[in-house]
């Protein structure tokens, strides 16, 4: 009698392998035998992407429909606890099928940890079920092209360490709540957001936090524990620079910064009596400089203020800047030498091309 080696399989093993399949995949392991037919149901980390239409050649309405038929059936079946769930699609799902499916998971599996939503194509923004909010063990939300309003009864995630907002139309007071309402957060990202161009954290226990795309000001209210920064698409607007200063004033314990500049570059005007002694801030990293004068003096701000500068590491918008960089970097060598007299301090520097 030859031994089914599959079907004997530990339960944890064989919910391990289904952990790494795609979601299409793992409801096919269905048909290896009679032990494995439920198996599926228990998979723990859902994720619906385009991947589960992408063998179907048919038009676009068609691929909307049998996606979300795929997520139907897998949420009907599917049993026992959910820790992730992420949906993410090109196709322009109906928004009263995402409400029902947050509701589902609400209902059915109100254990989850982490939730992903992008909805993407060509859509309006999706406006957030409010059923989002009542989800008590969630640690981790990501949020892509959506419109956000907290219900009335919103008490806080109070588990949730990780907060990623792309793309999502939110008023400022609204945002705001949700983060001082979160008071484990150490991770939080915001990018193109519309309607928040200004905004006051308050978040005791955030060490990380990347911004980009249209912020003009932040007050750092209650941030002690920020080490990492890092701003996107900067484009050394004064709102942006002035930022940076409050940063370097606010935040006794960032460590790490890294500036990504944008294509569209803008004067950058300082004011060198100004004093923003960073304490503790020792890693430094700039992508997409152009070699600028201004850009040459903002870099020389950076440093000035950085007395335990470690390193600083450069990569230029070209092939061409990084020719000239050596030439610009003398000037820095004597501000290393003056305010960060350490023999493992080092600059790199690189061109994006490379």
């Amino acid at each position: 009698m030859e031994l089914d080696t599959i079907s004997d399989l530990p339960s944890g093993v064989a919910q391990k392998i289904l952990s790494f399949l795609p979601i299409r995949e793992a409801v096919r392991t269905s048909v290896l035998s009679s032990n494995w037919r439920h198996k599926w149901a228990m998979v723990r980390h859902l994720v619906f992407d385009d991947q589960c239409v992408l063998r179907y050649r048919i038009g676009r309405v068609t691929r909307t429909k049998i996606f979300m038929n795929i997520v139907d059936h897998v949420l009907l079946l599917h049993s026992g606890p959910i820790d992730t769930f992420k949906l993410s699609s090109r196709n322009s799902l109906d928004s009263s099928c995402i409400d029902k499916w947050i509701l589902h998971l609400l209902r059915n599996s109100n254990s989850i940890k982490e939730f992903i939503l992008k909805p993407e194509g060509n859509r309006p923004p999706y406006n957030i079920s409010s059923c989002l909010f009542f989800y008590p063990d969630l640690t981790h939300l990501e949020l892509y092209n959506c419109s956000l309003k907290l219900p009335k009864t919103f008490k806080g995630f109070l588990r949730l360490k990780s907060l990623d907002i792309q793309k999502v139309i939110v008023a400022r007071y609204v945002l705001e709540k949700v983060i001082v309402s979160c008071p484990l957060l150490e991770r939080m990202s915001l990018w193109d957001l519309k309607r928040s161009t200004h905004l006051n954290i308050d978040a005791p226990n955030l060490q990380f936090l990347k911004v980009g795309g249209g912020f003009r000001g932040f007050k750092f209210k209650n941030t002690p524990n920020l080490v990492g920064l890092k701003v996107k698409n900067f484009h050394g607007v004064k709102a942006e620079v002035d930022l940076l200063k409050v940063l370097l004033l606010s935040c006794p314990a960032l460590q790490e910064l890294e500036i990504l500049f944008g294509n569209k570059k803008n004067t950058m005007k300082l004011d060198d009596k100004q004093n923003c002694i960073s304490t503790q801030l020792r890693v430094l990293k700039l992508t997409g400089f152009s070699g600028g004068e201004d850009e040459i003096d903002f870099i020389r701000f950076l440093l000035s203020s950085s007395p335990v500068l470690e390193r600083i590491t450069l990569q230029p918008s070209s092939a061409y800047v990084s020719w000239k960089l050596p030439k610009m970097l003398e000037d820095f060598e004597h501000l290393k030498k003056k305010f960060m007299d350490l023999p493992y301090s080092s600059f790199d520097y690189s061109s994006d091309e490379d």
